[in-house]
């Protein structure tokens, strides 16, 4: 809906307001406060608003608006605030978290604007939607919820600024995943820079390798005013207990000093010697125990079946080197570090890139379930990595892709930034093979996905596959798909990625990395 146009009638909306506490939220979308409740900008500066939602399925996939309303009523956001969320509100579940940003037209008056929000069709009559409040959240006579402030000033500030994150204690289990509320009162910077994420403990030990460094969502050459956004750091399995201190900073990937980047601490905030500053605090309890159930899932649900957690090695008994109708590339591109597994772009004998595939054909297959991988990929020309199920009874190939990427492909693909960093992926189903038309296939855009270790996973229903990233559902398909399936993780070269040359990262450095794999049978 475009902010021009006006909502129901303040009676017709009185009334549907005087219903919403009849209604139960397990019935109704619940709108909850910006990730970043109080922002502040400057005219012709970009805000990004962390938008957050309790969801339930909707009847129809509705628009959110947004609107900037000052002290007299007035709505100043430009119409590209409105928008459709990354998940449709038909297939809505759970913690709904995303990143909008908005550009403030640059004729903004100064002053304190309310942030109001909410949903409406996208078609005629455009009528808004009832919804529940969080704690914090208010609504008007038009269905719209304030979930925040913007203030607008004429002041600059010299320095970009570190904030606290928007949730500064946080926490969480080995083995889980936590959510940092990243915050920065920013300013254009010479170069695109990197932010790192370090977890130091009570003796100030830095935990090694976390994988949570990544390019900020607006890069640092272009980024002002409140810039806010959620990163969703992977904790390792073997990450002790204790309390750690959370220190971000930005750093250039200039080699070989890959120099830090000195900041402004804004409130709450404590720089060390080293250019960190602590942003929050994370406690860590006990790990995750084995028979724990999938991210974001009642573990009750579920029966754990296939647990690869890489901590001894590559296991032949239960791991193929390549895929049936192949034969295995003597050059070895893989091996297991440190409780990971890893993949990467090498040439061979021949002096050519070649494929590789890890499977459980004939040592694993499961009909039904959740299946589920951790993993970091990787970034260049030509790599496709892939976490997918296969069968080949007879002729037939049915086929679940639960996760590919074509980061080769680059920016005017829609796969991969301007630096060939993967910030999309597909899920994709097949019933009668791929050289058949697939039953549906839906792309998902995410952050850098070779900046951190993410989750993606598949729930396999007899006449359902609902496909997950991070936790949240992203997309469902109601197929029919009986055949038992083993599961496949690969490195593979071309497609929609382009053909790898001479610019490719090769070498462990540029590995598609699998912190684990599981799978689990419904109770």
């Amino acid at each position: 809906m475009q902010s021009s146009r006006r909502g129901p009638a303040p009676l017709f909306a009185a009334l549907l307001l005087a219903l919403i506490p009849a209604v139960s939220a397990a019935q109704t979308s619940t709108v909850q406060r910006l990730g970043t409740p109080s922002l502040s900008a400057q005219p012709g500066q970009a805000v990004t608003l962390a938008m957050r939602f309790n969801a339930v399925p909707m009847a129809e996939n509705y628009n959110v608006f947004i609107h900037f309303i000052d002290q007299n009523g007035v709505n100043h956001a430009p119409a590209g605030a409105d928008h459709l969320p990354p998940v449709g509100t038909s297939q809505w579940s759970g913690a709904i978290a995303y990143n909008r940003t908005v550009t403030l037209p640059t004729s903004m008056p100064l002053g304190t604007y309310a942030i109001r929000v909410g949903l409406s069709q996208t078609h005629s009559p455009w009528a808004r939607v009832p919804l529940a409040m969080g704690s914090g959240v208010t609504v008007d006579d038009q269905l719209r919820y304030t979930v925040g402030t913007l203030t607008v000033g004429a002041q600059q500030p010299a320095t970009t600024q570190v904030l606290q994150l928007s949730t500064p204690n946080l926490s969480g289990q080995a083995g889980q995943n936590v959510t940092l509320g990243m915050r920065f009162n920013a300013v254009p910077m010479s170069q695109s820079y990197y932010v790192f994420v370090h977890l130091v403990d009570a003796n100030g030990v830095q935990y090694p390798n976390l994988g949570a460094d990544h390019l900020p969502p607006v890069s640092t050459t272009s980024w002002s005013g409140a810039v806010s956004y959620n990163r969703v750091v992977a904790l390792p399995t073997n990450l002790a207990s204790g309390t750690y201190t959370v220190r971000v900073g930005l750093y250039s990937m200039t080699a070989p000093s890959y120099p830090r980047v000195a900041l402004s601490a804004g409130s709450g905030v404590t720089a060390d010697g080293e250019l960190r500053y602590i942003v929050g605090t994370l406690t860590v309890g006990g790990g995750q125990p084995s028979g724990n159930g999938p991210v974001g899932q009642d573990a009750s649900a579920y029966v754990l079946t296939f647990q690869e957690e890489f901590n001894n090695g590559f296991n032949t008994s239960v791991w193929n080197d390549h895929i049936w109708y192949e034969s295995s590339n003597p050059t070895l591109n893989y091996a297991v570090r440190n409780g990971v597994l890893k993949i990467w772009p090498q040439r061979d004998a021949s002096g050519s890139f070649f494929n590789r595939t890890l499977d459980t054909d004939g040592k694993y297959q499961q009909r039904y379930g959740y299946f589920e991988m951790q993993a970091k990929l990787p970034i260049g020309r030509g790599v496709w990595p892939a976490f997918w199920l296969l069968a080949h009874p007879g002729d037939r190939r049915p086929e679940i892709d639960i996760m590919e990427a074509y980061p080769g492909g680059g920016p005017n693909s829609g796969w991969g930034d301007s630096n060939l960093h993967p910030v999309a992926f597909a899920a994709t189903v097949w019933p009668n093979g791929s050289s058949n038309a697939p039953a549906g296939s839906r792309t998902l855009q995410t952050p850098d996905l070779s900046a951190a270790f993410h989750t993606y996973a598949v729930k396999w229903e007899p006449n359902r596959q609902t496909f997950y990233f991070d936790g949240q559902p992203f997309y469902t398909l109601d197929i029919t798909m009986a055949d038992p399936m083993y599961i496949l993780l690969d490195l593979w070269f071309g497609s929609a990625s382009g053909s790898p040359d001479s610019s490719t990262p090769t070498g462990e450095g540029n590995a598609f990395e699998v912190n684990y794999v599981r799978a689990w049978q419904f109770r």
